[in-house]
């Protein structure tokens, strides 16, 4: 132990380009996202939907890379991770489904202009009122920095204190994850891989290796074809994007299909890229992902048998998802969006908590002074900063979080409860995507009903549009939806590839605390001033649609499920622990409870990612049974990092592309 703490490097941390960059990419990385028409695919930040595939990271140690090389430097594997750390907290605030874009100022704008002021309940500090808002929507106006400075604030402070939280729990689950159960995350792996590819002083040739260039001439070949596609309507539609295909490359069954007939069949995903990072997640939780689909689809097939669904072999794929009263989300008798999205994700908490207690326990100790001496302090020798001040930062943003929702309308009472499933929620999903590189739970507005309880009789009051609104971010998606939490995945990436070069984890918290606390004001800054200066109605991703309407009590009486939900919820919380038990008692046990929900959860099901798990199983199966670890390391791992590289490559060219073509039309 003691020899592994001397190796770590304390480098000197590059803050004057750490600060410039961050500055410069938060002003400006929600205005790239806004100028592209498809920012699904071409933002800056991060793409592929809940993939959360990691654009900005992988470009930028491709350029310092090449940089390094022209200039005849060797770039150390501290800069590297300080690069790294810096650009993951940054996703965030650079991509189409974060703040500040989804579910963020484009909404409130689009609220205010074409509601009556009397009727909406957003407070000044969200957003100012209509006539400085209104032009906004055409452009080429002066800003109103002075209408708009309370609401930048307001953002600023709320989601600094966000981050603070999630970054208080990155610190306390640090350990555990990183150095005890080395959870692979795949995305770090793909950064890590193409980091040892760009620093090797080894000829080109030689230290890409044949897998790698294979699969980066894979990754091209398959990416540019739909850029193409994206950009001329007469350029030819090679893999059948323009067919029933979803933007994350998720083809939806036509009601006319054969398959249309299994009620429980919807939808399978055709992008490579998914296999490409899935490839690299443990076989127990691929199995399960698309094992745990077969007995979903077996068990619609049962219950529409037996009457329910009714209606739905007439309905689309995504329509038998997402849409009407029986679509598999809410509808009976399953409500899987109430069993799994809410309640599993729960009972894997509850039962993980429970299997690590003397963890937790010790973290806990610790921080309140009731370890021994040498004890904490070789805890501390080790973390990125005490256990002690690590809760103490969880509290006191916690406590700032409260007093910013209600400053906005937020009661007492849900914004306790926002905080506690806070938690939960941004645990599971950044386990998840930790262990598998797929954000889930992200089932839509499931979370939603956990503050409405607390809520209690729907009403059109302040409370209820304020609390509801904001559990979404706090409490459906954290990561890849409101970005409200994507600190806790961003550190612990981070701390993941502190780990694999030995570099301090202290210096890499630093790092995140200065993102988490300047990115959110600059960013909401940068999207105001494109606003008045481009127009929002003239910028292909800034549209919005009315919050206002959404969150109102009538919208939300079918989410998460028409009523009663509860009976669903205990069942999945029951149903989770149950498996987890299982899996850790028995050793014959296969299936890990991260792979039924990855088949079930809703937006897995959207994503059709059972396909993707089938094919990133078989493939890996196959490797491990022809050269095992070595084969899987030396040829596996770097051919997924090349499609991987190849498609981030693509996906970069495009979105400049797309830039340019909004100012200069071709």
């Amino acid at each position: 132990m003691d020899t592994a703490k001397s190796e770590v490097i304390v480098e000197k941390i590059p803050w004057a380009q750490i600060l410039v960059l961050t500055v410069v990419i938060s002003f400006l990385g929600p205005i790239h996202t806004c100028l592209q028409p498809n920012a699904a695919w071409y933002a800056l930040g991060s793409v592929a939907c809940k993939l959360v595939l990691m654009v900005l990271p992988l470009i930028l140690i491709m350029a310092v890379g090449v940089l390094g090389k022209l200039m005849g430097r060797t770039i150390s594997m501290s800069y590297y991770t300080y690069l790294y750390s810096m650009s993951t907290a940054l996703l965030s605030f650079t991509s189409y489904d974060e703040f500040p874009i989804g579910r963020g100022i484009p909404h409130f704008v689009y609220d205010v202009v074409n509601f009556p002021p009397e009727v909406l309940p957003w407070s000044t500090l969200l957003v100012p009122p209509v006539e400085a808002v209104q032009p906004m929507i055409s452009g080429g106006a002066p800003v109103q920095w002075g209408a708009w400075l309370p609401a930048i604030v307001w953002w600023g402070i709320f989601f600094a204190a966000c981050g603070f939280f999630a970054l208080g729990w990155g610190v306390i689950w640090r350990r555990r994850w990183i150095d005890v159960e080395k959870v692979p995350f795949p995305h770090t792996q793909v950064a890590i891989d193409l980091i040892e590819k760009s620093s090797s002083k080894k000829p080109l040739k030689e230290r890409l290796g044949l897998p790698f260039i294979v699969a980066l001439a894979l990754g091209i070949a398959y990416q540019i074809p739909l850029l193409l596609t994206y950009m001329y309507p007469w350029f030819p539609d090679i893999y059948g994007w323009r067919t029933n295909t979803c933007l994350m490359g998720t083809y939806y069954l036509d009601p006319s299909s054969p398959l249309a007939q299994v009620a429980g069949f919807a939808q399978f995903n055709k992008n490579p890229v998914f296999v490409a990072i899935l490839y690299m997640a443990p076989l127990n939780v691929l199995l399960g992902g698309w094992v745990w689909y077969i007995v979903f689809v077996v068990l619609v097939q049962i219950a529409y048998q037996m009457g329910y669904y009714s209606g739905i072999l007439e309905m689309g794929g995504c329509g038998r998802v997402w849409c009407g009263t029986q679509g598999y989300r809410i509808g009976e008798p399953y409500k899987w969006d109430v069993f799994t999205t809410a309640g599993v994700t729960v009972g894997i908490f509850i039962s993980y908590v429970f299997l690590n207690r003397q963890y937790v326990a010790e973290t806990f100790n610790a921080a309140i002074g009731k370890l021994s001496k040498e004890r904490t302090e070789e805890l501390d020798r080790s973390e990125p900063m005490s256990y002690r001040n690590a809760y103490a930062m969880i509290a006191a943003s916690a406590i700032l979080i409260i007093a910013t929702l209600m400053a906005v309308g937020s009661g007492i009472v849900p914004s306790l409860t926002m905080i506690i499933f806070y938690v939960i929620v941004n645990f599971v999903q950044v386990r998840t995507y930790a262990l598998v590189g797929y954000v889930a739970p992200c089932g839509s507005t499931y979370g939603i009903g956990w503050v409405k309880t607390a809520l209690g009789t729907p009403a059109e009051t302040t409370d209820w549009y304020v609390s509801t609104f904001f559990s979404y971010g706090l409490n459906c998606q954290p990561v890849g939806g409101g970005g409200n939490g994507f600190a806790l995945l961003s550190s612990l990436s981070s701390y993941q590839m502190a780990n694999a070069y030995k570099v301090s984890t202290k210096n890499v918290f630093k790092i995140q605390l200065l993102v988490a606390a300047i990115a959110p004001i600059i960013s909401v800054a940068g999207t105001v001033w494109a606003f008045y200066t481009f127009g929002q109605n003239r910028m292909p991703s800034a549209g919005g649609w009315s919050l206002y309407e959404y969150y109102s009590p009538t919208a939300l009486a079918r989410r998460p499920a028409y009523d009663p939900w509860w009976p669903h919820m205990i069942a999945g919380i029951l149903f989770a622990i149950g498996i987890s038990a299982m899996h850790a008692r028995f050793v014959w046990f296969p299936f890990e409870v991260f792979g039924f929900l990855l088949a079930t959860d809703g937006h897995a099901l959207i994503e059709g990612l059972w396909t993707v798990c089938l094919a990133a199983w078989v493939l890996k199966t196959i490797t491990l049974k022809i050269g095992g670890s070595k084969l899987y390391e030396s040829t596996g791992i770097s051919a997924a990092t090349g499609f991987v590289v190849g498609v981030v490559i693509s996906c970069f060219i495009g979105g400049i592309l797309f830039v340019i073509r909004f100012f200069v039309p071709f």
